[in-house]
């Protein structure tokens, strides 16, 4: 029996001798690379979750693995930043991958699973993530950063809930309804920081909800997001869709509202506040009347009727047209208007544009039942303009670059990715491509990619309170 036992143990010590090392430990099988615009990535697939240790000696980065390797591997990298990558036996159960650099680069160790490799990311732009406090409650952050191997250049502005700070939107030309340079309206209007936000056309016609005070300066009867501030907080809402109705009891009709001002078309029932200017600029193919304390004071088939602030204009074409000729002075007259919600109709600000990014903390972005255009819905990247609301009530803003070298710019769904890497519960996406813009104590901080300002509709600011 004792002789069996000891001729067993003399096998099976045999048999440990000759068996590979890999029997015993976990093993790299395999190394590969590959090169993007932003880094030079080399991954090393093991058979199981390991444990390593990075270090940088001179202008090499070496990574120390608790797996073993059969022999010796390397890799012949083509690319500018990389001298040699070798992955060497360092004793029976461990092993050292070791890159020469052409010169000190950024790089970063991580390790992943399903399946199990190590990858180590050595950058050929600057990763940073710059924060200057501009006091107040306010902060400006620069983030260049490498977007799954492509660049991108990130602008933000986060602003407290306590900050001095109120944030308001207001037209890009200024006074008035229209388009015009965000650096000159920030300039004129004293704000501390603006970026672009709604969408418009080439007329200035503001596309999506908006009220500012209260007061409702465009409309967009399809049922989309908005960047809100009701009672003093900031907020992302959804599905908020205008209907507006010109209530005429005298001759028992109510009439659709079908635009804000903006150009009166066809068929038309607009709606002109002081906010568009000091005349409606229509032709005389219509009818318009003044409505002021709920009355009818004024009826006008010449068209362009003076606007003031203490009365609105209902401006209408073809059959509407001819309802309001049959008006007299004097007949009672309203407009009711709602959002189809009580905070957004009650609201100080909305602020539409579309589609929501992030609901709850998560990716949500809606662009098939905003209905959002197909070239601001494409998956192609592009500058982008977004905000955001964290937990606490702090709004982030980002402006991203794009269509240049060093910063791709984004898809929407990147900008939702980002915007929860700043902490963002729910986010908006505004107007974006050449439109994008971020202006910061009465300079232009991005690189708009039409080479200069494009002229705009809407802009978003941050004024102090205390004006």
């Amino acid at each position: 029996m004792l002789q069996t036992k000891y001729f067993l143990k003399i096998i099976l010590t045999a048999l440990l001798i000759l068996l590979p090392v890999q029997a015993w430990a976990a093993t790299v099988n395999k190394m590969r690379y590959s090169s993007s615009p932003t880094r030079v990535r080399i991954v090393l697939d093991t058979d199981e979750k390991v444990k390593y240790k990075d270090e940088k000696q001179g202008s090499s980065i070496v990574v120390n693995i608790d797996a073993a390797v059969a022999k010796e591997m390397s890799e012949k990298v083509k690319d500018p930043i990389i001298k040699s990558v070798v992955l060497k036996k360092d004793g029976r159960k461990a092993s050292k991958l070791v890159v020469s650099l052409n010169k000190e680069q950024q790089y970063k160790v991580f390790a992943l699973q399903q399946p199990n490799r190590i990858v180590l990311d050595i950058y050929r732009i600057l990763v940073t993530k710059n924060t200057v406090n501009q006091g107040k409650g306010l902060q400006y952050t620069f983030w260049q950063d490498d977007m799954e191997g492509l660049p991108i250049q990130m602008h933000i502005l986060e602003v407290a809930p306590n900050s001095d700070y109120k944030i308001l939107p207001f037209s890009g030309a200024i006074d008035r309804n229209g388009r015009g340079r965000l650096l000159k309206a920030v300039n004129t209007l004293g704000a501390k920081a603006a970026v672009n936000a709604s969408y418009f056309d080439t007329s200035g016609w503001i596309i999506g909800n908006l009220k500012i005070d209260g007061e409702w300066l465009g409309m967009e009867d399809k049922a989309r997001s908005a960047f809100v501030i009701a009672d003093g907080k900031p907020q992302i809402m959804k599905d908020l869709a205008y209907n507006g109705s010109v209530m005429l009891p005298a001759l028992g009709v109510k009439l659709h509202v079908k635009g804000i001002n903006r150009e009166r078309i066809a068929e038309d029932v607009v709606i002109y506040t002081h906010y568009f200017g000091p005349s409606t600029r229509t032709n005389s193919f219509g009818c318009e009347v003044r409505i002021k304390d709920g009355k009818v004071a004024e009826i006008s088939k010449a068209g362009n009727l003076r606007i003031d602030k203490n009365s609105v204009i209902v401006s209408a074409h073809g059959t509407n047209a001819k309802i309001l000729e049959q008006l007299q002075i004097g007949d009672r007259a309203s407009v009711q208007q709602t959002l189809g919600d009580t905070v957004a109709d009650k609201a100080e600000v909305v602020l539409g544009a579309g589609p929501m990014l992030v609901e709850d903390g998560k990716r949500n972005v809606r662009s098939v039942s905003e209905q959002i255009a197909g070239d601001i819905a494409a998956y192609g990247r592009a500058p982008r303009t977004a905000i955001g609301v964290k937990k606490d009530g702090t709004v982030v803003i980002l402006v991203a670059d794009g269509r240049r070298t060093n910063s791709v710019g984004m898809t929407l769904d990147e900008v939702a990715r980002y915007m929860i890497k700043l902490g963002a519960v729910s986010a908006l996406n505004f107007d974006g491509g050449g439109s994008s813009e971020m202006v910061l104590n009465n300079k232009i901080l991005n690189n708009p990619s039409d080479g200069n300002e494009r002229a705009v509709s809407v802009g978003l600011g941050l004024f102090s309170k205390k004006n």
